[in-house]
Parts: C-alpha cells; sequence; structure tokens
C-alpha cells in the first residue's frame, strides 16, 4: 500500500493522542531547500539545458503565483527524469544536506518524536535522503512517477494527493491527527498547512521567501534546524 494517495486507509490505525506534556509530539520537514540546499527538479532541469525555463516556474510556485499542480505538469514535460537520474538526484541530495540535519533527526527521534517528510519532491531521490537522515519509508510522502521498461519517463502518478493543488495540507491533517505537530517549510504549498497543524515554521536558511516570512507562525533564517529542537521540547513559538 502507498502511503502516499492511499492515505485514508494508512492512517486509520493512528488515533489522535491527548497529552499534557509541553511540546510537540510530530515533526514534519519539507524536503528541497529545507533538508537540503537545492531545488531537485532546478538540479535536473540543468542536466536537460531547461534551467532557465523551470527556475522560473520553480521560483513562482514557491512565491505562491503559480499552483503547484500547473507547474509540476510543465516542469516534468520539460525535464522528463529518467529513474538513473533521480537515484543520482538524492545522491545530490545528501551531497547538500544541512549540516545539522541528520543530527537534528536523531535527536528528535531519542526524544520520541517521530518525524516525517512531506514534499513534492520525486519518491526515488527524496528516500535515497531519507534513509541517510533516518526517516523510515513509511514516514516519506513524496511524489510518484511513472516510468517505461527501459525506465525513461512515462509521467505522474495523479492519484497522488501530492499532484494536486492543497496535496500537503491534506497529508499534514491526517498526519496531525496523531499527535501535536510542527511542519517546517520554505515554500508557499508549505505554508497552506497551517491552519492544518499547531505549529507552522518558516525555514528561510536557504531562501527566504516573502509570503512565507510574512504568515509563518514562527521563521527561521539562520542555516540550521537546531532551533526546532528548542520549539519541539519547550512548545515555544520563539
Amino acid at each position: 500500500m502507498n502511503n502516499e494517495y492511499d492515505i485514508s486507509g494508512n492512517f486509520a490505525r493512528y488515533k489522535k493522542k491527548s497529552t499534557k506534556k509541553r511540546g510537540y509530539d510530530i515533526v514534519v520537514f519539507d524536503c528541497d531547500s529545507t533538508l537540503t540546499k537545492i531545488e531537485g527538479v532546478d538540479l535536473l532541469a540543468e542536466l536537460k539545458g531547461r534551467e532557465k525555463e523551470v527556475k522560473a516556474l520553480t521560483e513562482m510556485t514557491m512565491n505562491g503565483h503559480l499552483l503547484f499542480s500547473q507547474a509540476l505538469h510543465q516542469r516534468l514535460e520539460m525535464v522528463k527524469p529518467t529513474k538513473k537520474e533521480l537515484l543520482w538526484l538524492g545522491g545530490q541530495y545528501i551531497e547538500n544536506r544541512l549540516s545539522d540535519a541528520r543530527e537534528v533527526i536523531a535527536r528528535l527521534k531519542e526524544a520520541g518524536r517521530k518525524v516525517y517528510i512531506v514534499t513534492g519532491g520525486y519518491r526515488e531521490a527524496v528516500e535515497i535522503l531519507a534513509e541517510y537522515l533516518g526517516v523510515k519509508k513509511r514516514n516519506v510522502f513524496a511524489l510518484d512517477l511513472k516510468f517505461g521498461k527501459n525506465e525513461n519517463y512515462l509521467g505522474p502518478n495523479w492519484k497522488n494527493p501530492l499532484s494536486q493543488h492543497d496535496g500537503k495540507r491534506e497529508i499534514l491533517r491526517r498526519i496531525s491527527k496523531q499527535g501535536k505537530t510542527i511542519f517546517v517549510g520554505d515554500g508557499a504549498t508549505d505554508l497552506e498547512t497551517k491552519d492544518v497543524v499547531d505549529l507552522f515554521v518558516g525555514f528561510g536558511g536557504v531562501v527566504v521567501r516573502p509570503i512565507v516570512k510574512e504568515n509563518a507562525d514562527v521563521f527561521l533564517e539562520e542555516l540550521s534546524l537546531l532551533p526546532i529542537l528548542k520549539i519541539v521540547q519547550k512548545g515555544r513559538k520563539t
């Protein structure tokens, strides 16, 4: 069962846990420009000589000027990544990871917090980074692409909520039923989840997006995820 789009079944066994302790129970991270310093689709575009066009679409989407579903189709038609290229991208994610991402996730898990990754990135690449960071595959929600016999790109799986507008919001709504939830992300599609999580932390350590900075509950501008540990433990907004 793929947790990306069969979310009703995947989350059926979880119930909202009431807790009187301070802090938060669940920490969810975006991937690109949050756990890693790159935008994966832009890097793939460099391989195809379409960097300028794809990067423009990425910026429009991340700043809230274009629906993600529209940008997804246009960018994928330009890039058409093979499975081999996505495996390469996974290595680039690791190479360009935030230096303290692995430590932060390890400490969150040691403290008994659940850690998820919810991203508009591509599964084959994101799962490579997730494994390196210590996040279980079942806790990774990413886009699924379809490939042919030669592992050439055929198209996205449109049944996956993450391929649609408000897809992240729907998945975060389900995750948050398990307990008090923080979502950490850099873009407008991340900000859309603000009303279904307990705290939205805008991350500007890689790139500052004005719409996120202005509307996040908390906004971090340093190139570090370490402040998340204090927020999670103390339940503070600053």
